[in-house]
């Protein structure tokens, strides 16, 4: 079992996708709330010996409010809060730098999946998360950046302590949503690239992206892949790709595969096929 931030996209695991950028955008402290599996997320951050790194564990999952909450420390600095399933195509230096609450925002097909924003000429007048009947298709990207931290604290524990939930969880748009209504500004920032990597379809779909500006599929340098036919895919360390053809598919660290034809699947790791054809489910 991978850690969900670990998973491959392009060959490479979602979370260096995010932190990567982050440290050309001039960060040099990062705290990373983990949970299930958040020893994988330890033992990977060591490569990043230049970064002052964090870990809190965030032992009930109550939301991504809970989960914020616990990274605050209550001053007046600013902060800069990053989703760990979504890589991001902006200028990290332009956003952290800007002074201010902003808000990334992208334009979504389904909203009701999403924190979604009301703004008018780039100013946020209400923020809903995940409504039923949405009144923009202006949705939350995943990063944010709070002026005063200590500010998003106190909204944090107001949602806190009289026990409002969405979705049974404590949401971080509810205390953003909060911190408007008292008086914040916030203003909305356009992200140019937005990959999602929420569920397995848009994983994959991020994969393909990922994958158009290689020229051709990842293929890691431990991998052996002979007498096979691989498009848009991404196959890992220690993989072994025998008489087997692949599409837009993202093949885990181990598996091993012997004439099989599939697509549109993330293969397990470990996992050892043979003569195994299908599409879609994962496997």
């Amino acid at each position: 079992m991978r850690q969900k931030a670990l998973l491959p996209v392009g060959g490479q695991p979602i979370l260096d996708h995010i932190i990567e950028p982050l440290v050309e955008g001039g960060v040099t402290e990062v705290s990373l709330v983990v949970g299930y599996l958040g020893d994988q997320v330890r033992d990977h951050m060591a490569r990043y010996s230049h970064l002052e790194v964090t870990f809190i564990e965030q032992q009930q999952q109550q939301g991504l409010g809970h989960a914020v909450l616990l990274a605050l420390d209550g001053g007046d600095d600013p902060v800069l809060i990053v989703l760990g399933d979504t890589i991001f195509e902006l200028d990290f230096g332009a956003f952290i730098s800007g002074g201010g609450n902003s808000v990334g925002v992208v334009g979504v097909d389904d909203p009701q999946r999403f924190g979604i924003v009301e703004a008018t000429e780039g100013v946020v007048v209400n923020m809903v998360e995940k409504p039923s009947e949405p009144v923009s298709n202006l949705a939350l990207a995943g990063i944010y950046r709070i002026e005063y931290q200590r500010k998003l604290k106190e909204a944090l524990e107001t949602l806190i302590d009289s026990r409002t939930r969405t979705k049974e969880e404590y949401q971080l748009t509810d205390a953003l949503s909060l911190m408007v209504h008292s008086g914040e500004v916030f203003h909305t920032h356009r992200v140019d690239g937005w990959l999602d990597c929420g569920t397995t379809e848009t994983l994959l779909t991020t994969n393909h992206r990922l994958l158009q500006s290689r020229d051709g599929p990842f293929i890691h340098p431990e991998a052996t892949v002979e007498r096979s036919t691989v498009r848009s895919s991404s196959i890992m360390e220690n993989c072994r790709v025998l008489d087997s053809t692949l599409e837009d598919c993202i093949v885990l660290p181990g598996a091993s595969l012997e004439k099989c034809h599939i697509h549109d699947e993330i293969v397990a790791e470990g996992a050892e096929l043979q003569e195994y054809s299908s599409g879609g489910q994962g496997k």
